[in-house]
């Protein structure tokens, strides 16, 4: 069966296809999927979890990279897979083509899937419908990936705000881990989606604010019996 999924990420056509040269790095991005073993530059073996109807199907095999053509920006993977249980197998060829979108980039597959046994019996509908998903959420990791920010910004120290007696200093900036990727392409968690860095701090913020006026309480607390007042009784 012939399975047709496009998507559209909102980065340049030559990110995107650099991107996606970097296998280790693509395959962080597909949900459910991990690289096993590296055989060669275009060959790898590994697995890859999905779910069809019922049935959670873990397929392990190989995928091999035949042809890339970097002027067209199209590339030509085949590969093939067996259930860990026993329920089937998959053999599929796919055809990746990258072309400009507007100010973004339309990453199209074409794959000629064959699917024998068990999970054969799902049909073309719901294995359309899986490879959709899958491609939904790949093309969303990877744009993160793209497009995220390198690091967040400075922020005042909660804490030193709260004690009492220590005035305020600025945070030092938090600096993004080095990636290989470059200094655009901001790390993500395969099958989330990236979250929110305001959020985080907000949250983060909130905590730091109670834990600073908890610490300030107790302090004046253990003081109280070391302290007079203005009439001198203690």
């Amino acid at each position: 069966m012939q399975i047709d999924n496009e998507f559209q990420v909102q980065a340049p056509p030559g990110e995107v296809w650099d991107y996606l040269q970097r296998t280790e790095d693509v395959v962080e991005c597909i949900p459910g999927a991990a690289i096993l073993e590296k055989l060669s530059e275009d060959e790898y073996r590994g697995q890859v979890t999905v779910k069809l109807g019922p049935l959670a199907v873990v397929l392990q095999g190989t995928v091999t990279i035949d042809e890339r053509d970097h002027d067209a920006r199209t590339m030509k993977l085949t590969g093939r897979a067996k259930d860990t249980k026993g329920r089937g197998a998959t053999d599929a060829g796919v055809v990746v083509d990258i072309v400009a979108q507007g100010e973004g980039t339309q990453v199209t597959l074409v794959s000629d899937v064959k699917v024998t046994g068990k999970i054969a019996q799902f049909g073309r509908g719901v294995m359309k419908d899986v490879s959709q998903r899958i491609a939904d959420e790949f093309a969303r990791n990877l744009e993160a990936r793209l497009t995220g920010p390198v690091a967040p910004e400075a922020q005042p120290d909660p804490v030193a705000e709260e004690l009492p007696g220590r005035a305020a200093t600025p945070s030092r900036p938090v600096q993004a881990a080095p990636s290989a990727a470059g200094p655009r392409h901001a790390a993500a968690v395969p099958g989330q989606a990236a979250p929110s860095v305001g959020g985080i701090r907000l949250v983060a913020g909130a905590l730091m604010r109670a834990l600073g006026s908890a610490i300030g309480n107790i302090f004046r607390k253990l003081a109280k019996p070391f302290t007079g007042d203005k009439s001198g009784r203690r």
